[in-house]
């Protein structure tokens, strides 16, 4: 092995004296002597919540308003409902039904003549089905109406379904004929009572002259 001399010994004294310097300095400056290495980075646009204020017309204050925590997930949509049938329809329309000497009558709400054109009509101002006084009902004596009260007789049951099911049967208790529509008037009982009136004679080509009213008691 070759040996240095006193001459390159001191050179290489003084380059590690320099190299020492530097990495002192650097260490006092804070400068990195390494090569900086630069990652690629990449960056998320924030999506943009567009939220609509709302004021008070009197004082233009904004009102407070709570942000959205999660966003809202679908629910699943009802069914739709199904669709009423004829049946149905006239169903909703029918206040109660009658049936008298076997045949079913529906009656609307209301003795104005368009509904009396279509069904005997219930009188607002009497009483309720079942309940405490007079309930009279209008009708026609064509076969849509009351061309079955021909065939009653005292004794017979007439009996009342609402809408909701329940029945009422009242008992014929009387059956009278006026020969004029001037002389009759709606009778007045006690009790629990169910008056129908229509014209009379039941055969009769043109405007019946006079009138027909069945009464009859809660059973």
């Amino acid at each position: 092995m070759k040996k240095l001399s006193s001459l390159q010994i001191a050179a290489l004294a003084v380059l590690s004296f320099i190299v020492a310097a530097l990495a002192i300095a650097a260490l006092a400056t804070g400068n990195n002597l390494a090569v900086p290495l630069e990652l690629p980075t990449t960056t998320t646009k924030p999506e943009a919540l567009d939220i609509e204020l709302a004021y008070d017309e009197k004082t233009f204050a904004p009102l407070p308003f709570s942000m959205p925590t999660a966003r809202p997930t679908a629910s699943p949509s009802a069914s739709p409902a199904e669709s009423a049938t004829p049946s149905n329809s006239k169903r909703a329309d029918t206040f109660c039904t009658l049936t008298i000497c076997g045949k079913d009558i529906p009656v609307r709400y209301g003795v104005d003549e368009k509904t009396l054109e279509k069904s005997p009509g219930y009188l607002p101002s009497s009483a309720l089905p079942g309940a405490e006084g007079t309930c009279a009902i209008y009708g026609h004596r064509n076969r849509n109406h009351f061309k079955a009260l021909k065939n009653a007789q005292v004794s017979d049951s007439i009996k009342v379904t609402m809408a909701d099911g329940t029945v009422y049967t009242y008992v014929i208790t009387d059956i009278t004929i006026f020969e004029s529509t001037s002389d009759w008037t709606l009778p007045a009982a006690d009790g629990r009572m169910l008056t129908l009136v229509t014209c009379y004679p039941f055969q009769y080509s043109g405007h019946a002259p006079g009138k027909c009213v069945v009464t009859a008691r809660l059973k």
